[in-house]
């Protein structure tokens, strides 16, 4: 176990020969002050400034975003790994050995990464199991066993893992645990307490789904570095980079907060609650998004967010503003899991007083939102059923936030 506190990952995804890097996209850098600019990156320099063309004058300061073309492919495994400090990879055929956990190549290249590094193990991906692995953080490992429709935890030592057994110390003894004969859902590796990285915090996304949060360190013509906790340092190659939020200060995302009200009363729909970073069933958040072309022409497309709050109708989630933050921003929509069906009225109120409200129907575009919250100290976001009732009513708040922007 002490091994552990020590290890340092490094994770490097290699290039590919002749396959187009990143600083040769047309890249958009959104600002928190609003601005939105499009141009060619091709590097960060040691004091944060943007180098490229169409980008000249932005600093890593000022960023609140930078994304480009591409969108995330769902990829199929047989197993995800929690990272701690946030973030996640999908992955197959998992193996741990010692201080180490390997596993077959996936999309990106990745084939191993410290288990310093790794939060969680998921073998069953469903609410019951996700709940229970967010609430299992102790200084031991833990063992999510499923047993119908509950679970039990075993807490110790992990040992080993391969695709029959799990090696277990329990209690000074070592078991090994049949994992399908016992129906291990998770295993949930002990929190090491390791110091969080300073900086700007960046929440990278990749093209098979992956997502990599830490501090931002840099990015040139061939990768981006992210530094993670315990000082440790992942570089990854810029061609399977989707998007960059920056997470700093001037901002905060509703999903990482905790509301001091929620209310939710559905009346002729099955009660769900909502949901950190996923729709209110519990999938990837997804909206119909316009996206503009190399004619500059729009389209739409069903874009991925992986930060938000999804809810259903006849919901009410109030936060408080205690940073005196003076924007609430948000994409906001009908999640594209009803398939075209729904009808609601989304709301956004300060202190009793409606600053926003708008219908939404499934199968439209998503609307983004832009609030002034200054001098307000409680934000509501409300979602009230339309014609249809509360049928099909899972409304997203994707990338919910709070700005200051003076």
């Amino acid at each position: 176990m002490n091994c552990r506190r020590t290890c340092l990952l490094l994770l490097t995804i290699f290039s590919l020969s002749g396959a187009p890097g990143f600083a040769q996209d047309e890249v958009s850098v959104e600002t928190i002050s609003g601005e939105k600019r499009s141009g060619s990156l091709e590097r960060i320099d040691s004091s944060g400034d943007f180098v490229g063309s169409g980008l000249d004058g932005i600093n890593m300061e000022q960023v609140l975003s930078i994304s480009t073309s591409r969108q995330p492919t769902a990829v199929s495994g047989s197993a995800g790994l929690g990272l701690v400090g946030g973030g996640q990879l999908t992955v197959s055929n998992v193996n741990v050995d010692g201080e180490s956990v390997s596993f077959s190549k996936n999309a990106i290249g990745l084939e191993s990464i410290s288990l310093q590094a790794v939060r969680s193990i998921v073998f069953v991906d469903n609410k019951l199991v996700r709940e229970a692995v967010q609430k299992s953080a102790t200084e031991e490992d833990t063992v999510i066993v499923l047993k119908e429709s509950s679970l039990s935890r075993v807490a110790g030592v992990l040992e080993s893992l391969d695709a029959g057994n799990v090696q277990f110390n329990f209690k000074g003894k070592s078991r090994a645990i049949n994992r399908q004969k016992r129906k291990i859902a998770a295993v949930v590796i002990a929190d090491l307490d390791l110091a969080p990285p300073q900086g700007f915090i960046a929440t990278a996304s990749f093209t098979d789904g992956s997502i990599i949060k830490g501090a931002f360190v840099s990015c040139d013509k061939s990768s981006i570095s992210i530094e993670l906790v315990g000082k440790q340092l992942v570089s990854i190659d810029r061609k399977f980079l989707v998007r960059v939020d920056i997470s700093s200060d001037s901002l905060a995302y509703l999903s990482a907060l905790d509301p001091v009200e929620v209310q939710h009363r559905p009346q002729f729909t099955v009660s769900r609650q909502w949901q950190r970073n996923r729709s209110v069933e519990g999938n990837p958040i997804r909206l119909l998004s316009k996206v503009e072309n190399s004619t500059s022409a729009e389209t739409t497309q069903i874009a991925t967010f992986d930060n938000g709050i999804g809810v259903s109708s006849w919901s009410r989630i109030v936060f408080e503003n205690t940073n005196d933050f003076s924007r609430f921003q948000a994409t906001v929509g009908i999640d594209a899991e009803t398939e075209g069906r729904g009808d609601c009225e989304m709301r956004v109120e300060g202190d009793g007083i409606t600053l926003w409200s708008q219908r939404i129907r499934g199968g439209e575009v998503a609307i983004d939102v832009d609030v002034d919250i200054s001098g307000i100290s409680q934000i509501a976001l409300i979602v009230d059923p339309g014609e249809q009732f509360d049928l099909a009513d899972h409304a997203d708040w994707a990338r919910a936030r709070f700005l200051k922007t003076d």
